[in-house]
């Protein structure tokens, strides 16, 4: 099971966003910094707290949506991302499409209708 649970834990948020293989994988080799204008997730897969998913409205009405996975729970990306994609459009009215960023991570863009 995955669950989702809004956060605006800073501590936490950069905590995982500059653990050293979230830096290796999803952040592209850059540390992270917390940014207010980002919407913030909490992931935990089958009760395990596994890293945080978040978006931002880059446009009106687009999203850029993304994820930093803890390595334990790195097998269940694309659950996590599925989930998450049905978590955004039960709780916004968006339409997405996905598009991948350079090297590591994968970015989804999300259009509101």
């Amino acid at each position: 099971m995955i669950q989702f649970k809004p956060t605006r834990n800073i501590d936490l948020i950069e905590a995982v966003g500059n653990h050293p293989d979230i830096i290796a994988g999803s952040n592209n080799g850059d540390g992270y910094d917390y940014k207010p204008e980002c919407r913030y997730f909490e992931v935990n897969v089958h009760g395990q707290f596994g890293g945080i998913v978040y978006y931002q409205e880059i446009q009106p009405l687009t999203f850029d949506c993304h994820a930093m996975y803890l390595p334990e729970i790195r097998g269940f990306s694309k659950e996590i991302g599925l989930a998450f994609w049905r978590y955004i459009l039960t709780n916004t009215t968006v339409q997405c499409v996905t598009s991948f960023a350079a090297r590591n991570s994968a970015t989804v863009r999300c259009t509101a209708q």
